[in-house]
Order: structure tokens, then C-alpha cells, then sequence
């Protein structure tokens, strides 16, 4: 019997888009498409603080759905389990921002951190003031001490509620940040996952685990939390999960213990496939838990909100909130996603938004560091490519990255979930479109318009890197007239200085770095050889750091949690950039 999940969809490819577009139609004239794949209210008052949300798509009604009355005023929507491109982040922006700036929310993951940094730089040198608040909430994906470093889960429902509340209000991006920063600090959630989901272009489960076993504190992607227990009852398991909350806000020191007295929204999820019957049941096994403990239940929200296809299993985020936050929460709102049409709330002006939050602590908001200044191309090669070869030499590694699409998703899914493939497939589709059929300007424009062509389709981590190595390694080589080995030295050190600077990883964290940092550091020694030989050291210096990524435990990415587990696998984007290497110096050997 087959295990792919059957999808009622047409072109795997474009379901994202397509997804948008009924989105559209369902809030039937409330909302608009804006740009490639924003959705954003028709009607934002003016001098309004804006609030974007955003993320993967694939978790439907999440985080597009949540736009609306009372909530978010647009979102910016990624490709399935993708973070969205900094393209679709910045057009989302300049349609919601209205003169007082933005505040970007959305989940803690590598990728949408690095597109929304990317759009939130491409926002301000339009004069449009950002910030951004991380969503934390995950307790089962890194300590107290560490929360920062947390995953954003089904805790994004209850915190988008508040911060859309009181973004109504609110009189600047800096008050409205703190609300968003105290609502994150004050929610916390835990996951079980039973089965996988899947990715719509193949079908594959996107992680596998054994019938009798419940992954405790599983991300909604699948990643790894506490580890594997037995299959038991809801009663058994749902203090198990509670209990990990309450424990959590004991340990952490920059909020009090919950404890009796307390008021908290809570929320029991689905995360696709759990049913309705399921979530209730383990509802009432969370409401005799939290009236043991004197927690009083100030609303309760139950279902499929945060999901991940068809994937079994259910969360509970807990919102403990004050005066102030109680009145945000009970502010009327409706969306796609929530909708809670009536509740006291009392008046609430600018002065109670700015009194809530005089003793939250300030965090990081969204950096946009300045990019490395580009080195000197040195002086060209004796063998040489010009600028048209060097548009076919990229044309023919878009090829056999769309080739190898089967082979780079399985290495993902080994490590993650499995969606990198695609990703890359998708991307340098847009490469093809971009470089085809038109004669190329110079030799680092044809670079550049690659890696720009990447950031705008693939969304996710992998678009910002991959994205990265190109406009970072053209711009080096800006006034080039030919393509030899100096120049494809200086591409090479500057795309991975680029890289490690966008994404923050270094030689031995298991990521792509492993395999550009030592094709760059080989680029510098044969910097005064033959293009082909150059190239051929290159892409042997790319392999061998591939390989050596197999012996190496994943310290970044989603592949972090799996902790020993991610060792005798490469990592996926260490192997494009083994791909990419050894199909450029195949070009140049022929």
C-alpha cells in the first residue's frame, strides 16, 4: 500500500500562489492580493501602526489567515514549509505601512529571520520604519536560558490576537513592540506529534516515527523536541505537556512562576489531522488540571489553527495575562483563522497600551547589519570565460540543480523536512527565466540577477543563502570583464563571507558552509592557475567538505535538534553547493 498522501491540488509548484488566491475569494472583499503573494486588508486607517505577519504556507489557516478585524493588518506568505522571499516580505510592507511604521511578527526560524531582515532592509531604504518581534514560545526547543534561540509554534495564535488588539491603539511602533514583546514573554507552548505530514510536490511523509511512540515536543515541521515516549491516553499525556509549561515559567527568571491567582488564554491545537473529538478531550483533561492548581481558564480557544497538512497531533499554548492584556484579548475580532465576535473589553485608549508595558524588557529588534564590503576583483586569468559563457556556465548549473531535485529533497529529509529540493528546483527555474533569452549586460550583473532571481522564488533559509552566494560573490567582481580564476577566487571568498555573515554559521555548524568554505579557501591557492584546473580544485575542495559534513553533529538549522542523530548524513545544502561546483567546472572543461 502506497504511503503518499494524496493531494486535490493541480501543479505542486504553484499551490502556494494558488492557495493565496482562494484565501482572497474566501474573505470576500475584506482583503486583497498585494504584490506575488501578500494578502493585506483594503481598508487600514491611516496613521496606524502597522502589523505584518508572515510565514510558510502549508500550516493553513495560519499566518495569512489571521489578517482581518482586530488583527493583523497583512501577511507576507512563503512557499510550503518556506519562509517568503524578501520580495513578497518588502511589497507586503510598503502595503500595510502607513506613515508610523511597521512591526514585523512572526515565528523564530532561520530562514524567516533572514528574509524578513532582507525585507526589512529593502523597507527602510524606502524611509519605512520597522521592527520586528520573534515569536518564542516553543518550551520544548531550547532552555529558559536560552529562549531567545526558541522555535515560534501555535503560541503565534493567542500573541497575534493581543498585538493585533492593541495595534489599534497604539501611539508608536516602539509601544506597540513592547505589547508584542510582553505577550511573547508571558506565552509558552508544548507539542506532540503521533504522524507525519506531508509537502504537497511529493507526497513523502516529512519524518517517521513509530507506530507506538509520540514525538514530546515535536515541532510543527516535524523537528525534534524532548524525544520519544510511549503511546498513551489523553489524560496520561496532557499533564505530562502541562507540566513542562508550568516548569518553565518557574525556571525562567524574567517572569514569575504560574501559579494560583494567575488568569490565562489557553489554547488546545490541532496540528492537522487530530480531530475535534481528540482536542476536547484532552481540553477537559487541561481544565482539572489547571483548577487543581488555582489557574484560573479566562478563555479557552480549541482546533485545527496551526497545522502542518495532515500531521496527528496537538499543542497547548498558555497566555497568562493581566488587566490590560485580558482587555486586548477580549477585543472583538474576526479572520479566516479566529474570530471572537463579542467579549468585555472595556476602554482602552493609548494611555492603558503605554501603562501595560512599562516594565517589559526591551529586545532585539529586527538588525539589518551593513554588508561586507567587496573585495577588488584581481586581475583576470590568462583562460577566461566572457559574458556569455558565463550566463551559460550558470544556465547549465540551473539544469542540474532541477536534475538532481529527488536526490537533494531525500538529503533533506534525512536532516529536515525535506523541502530543500524543491526549493532549489524552484529557484533555479526563476534563474532560467531571468537569464534566458536575453544577452547579459556584464559579467557580475549576470551573477547578481541569478542571486536575485533565487530570493525572489524560493523563499525560506535556502533563498536568502543560495541567493547570497550569487549577488554577493557578482558584486565582488563588479567591472570584470572576464571570468578566470583571480575572478573566480574573489567570487568564491566573498560569497562565503556573505553567506556566513547573512546566516551566521561557521565551518563545522553542518550546514552549506562546510562545503563553500574550504571551495573558497582552495580558490585562493590556485588563484594563479587555469580556469579548468582552478575550478577543478574547487569543486573537489566542495566535495570533500560535503563529504565531511556526514561526520558532523548539526549545531544550526532544523537539523540542530536531532543532536547525534544528524550524524553519517550530509547536509543538503553542502551538497548544492557540491552540485554547483562541479557543474561549473564541467562547463569550463568543455
Amino acid at each position: 500500500m502506497s504511503t503518499v498522501q494524496k493531494k486535490l491540488i493541480n501543479d505542486p509548484l504553484t499551490v502556494a500562489d494558488e492557495l493565496v488566491e482562494g484565501l482572497v475569494e474566501a474573505y470576500n472583499g475584506e482583503c486583497r492580493m498585494v504584490g506575488t503573494r501578500s494578502i493585506v486588508k483594503n481598508n487600514i486607517p491611516d496613521d496606524k501602526v502597522a502589523l505584518l505577519v508572515g510565514g510558510g504556507a502549508g500550516h493553513e489557516p495560519i499566518y495569512h489567515g489571521l489578517v482581518g478585524r482586530n488583527l493583523a493588518d497583512g501577511a507576507a506568505c512563503g512557499d510550503i514549509f518556506a519562509a517568503p522571499p524578501p520580495n513578497i516580505v518588502f511589497e507586503a510592507t510598503q502595503a500595510v505601512d502607513k506613515g508610523k511604521g511597521t512591526l514585523f511578527l512572526y515565528g523564530n526560524y532561520a530562514g524567516d529571520v533572514m528574509n524578513f531582515d532582507l525585507g526589512a532592509e529593502l523597507a527602510e531604504d524606502e524611509d519605512i520604519d520597522v521592527r520586528t518581534v520573534l515569536i518564542t514560545d516553543d518550551v520544548c526547543s531550547a532552555p529558559p536560558t536560552d529562549k531567545g534561540n526558541r522555535r515560534g509554534i501555535a503560541g503565534l495564535v493567542p500573541i497575534v490576537k493581543i498585538v493585533g488588539a492593541a495595534s489599534q491603539i497604539a501611539p508608536s511602533l516602539e509601544e506597540l513592540e513592547k505589547v508584542a514583546i510582553k505577550t511573547n514573554l508571558e506565552t509558552r507552548s508544548v507539542g506532540v506529534s503521533m504522524s507525519p505530514g506531508s509537502i504537497p510536490a511529493t507526497g513523502e511523509p516529512t519524518f517517521i516515527i513509530d507506530d507506538d511512540k509520540i514525538g514530546l515536543g515535536m515541532g510543527i515541521h516535524g523537528e525534534p523536541g524532548v524525544g520519544e515516549i510511549p503511546m498513551t491516553t489523553a489524560d496520561e499525556l496532557t499533564p505530562k505537556m502541562l507540566d513542562l509549561i508550568i516548569e518553565d515559567f518557574e525556571k525562567d527568571a524574567d517572569v514569575e512562576a504560574l501559579s494560583a491567582g494567575d488568569e490565562i488564554v489557553l489554547f488546545v491545537n490541532s496540528l492537522g489531522a487530530t480531530t475535534m473529538m481528540e482536542c476536547l478531550i484532552c481540553l477537559r483533561a487541561a481544565k482539572k488540571y489547571f483548577t487543581e492548581k488555582g489557574i484560573k481558564i479566562h478563555d479557552v480557544v480549541v482546533g485545527p489553527l496551526v497545522t502542518c497538512q495532515e500531521m496527528t497531533g496537538v499543542s497547548f499554548s498558555v497566555t497568562r495575562v493581566d488587566d490590560v492584556l485580558k482587555k486586548f484579548w477580549n477585543m472583538p475580532c474576526q479572520s479566516i483563522c479566529f474570530t471572537k465576535m463579542s467579549g468585555h473589553y472595556g476602554d482602552l485608549d493609548a494611555k492603558h497600551l503605554t501603562q501595560s508595558d512599562s516594565s517589559a524588557a526591551s529586545s532585539a529588534s529586527a538588525s539589518t547589519s551593513a554588508a561586507a564590503a567587496p573585495t577588488a576583483a584581481a586581475e583576470g586569468s590568462k583562460e577566461v570565460l566572457n559574458t556569455a559563457q558565463v550566463r551559460d556556465m550558470l544556465l547549465a548549473v540551473a539544469d542540474k540543480i532541477i536534475e538532481s531535485e529527488a536526490i537533494l529533497s531525500e538529503a533533506d529529509r534525512q536532516l529536515g523536512d525535506g523541502d530543500h529540493g524543491i526549493g532549489m528546483e524552484r529557484g533555479m527555474k526563476a534563474v532560467k527565466e531571468a537569464l534566458q533569452g536575453n544577452e547579459p549586460v556584464d559579467i557580475a550583473k549576470t551573477f547578481m540577477d541569478m542571486g536575485a532571481a533565487m530570493m525572489s522564488s524560493m523563499g525560506g533559509a535556502s533563498g536568502a543563502i543560495f541567493g547570497t552566494v550569487f549577488r554577493a560573490g557578482g558584486k565582488a567582481i563588479k567591472g570584470c570583464e572576464s571570468f578566470g580564476a583571480a575572478e573566480a577566487s574573489t567570487f568564491f571568498q566573498e560569497a562565503c563571507n556573505g553567506v556566513k555573515e547573512r546566516g551566521g554559521a561557521k565551518p563545522g555548524d553542518k550546514t552549506m558552509v562546510d562545503a563553500l568554505q574550504p571551495a573558497a579557501e582552495r580558490s585562493v591557492e590556485v588563484a594563479g592557475e587555469s580556469l579548468q584546473d582552478a575550478m577543478c580544485a574547487i569543486a573537489a575542495a566542495a566535495e570533500g567538505g560535503k563529504e565531511a559534513s556526514k561526520d558532523m553533529i548539526a549545531t544550526m538549522g532544523r537539523a540542530k535538534t536531532l543532536g547525534e542523530k544528524s550524524l553519517g548524513k550530509p547536509d543538503a545544502g553542502a551538497c548544492s553547493v557540491a552540485i554547483i561546483c562541479q557543474t561549473m567546472s564541467d562547463y569550463v572543461a568543455s
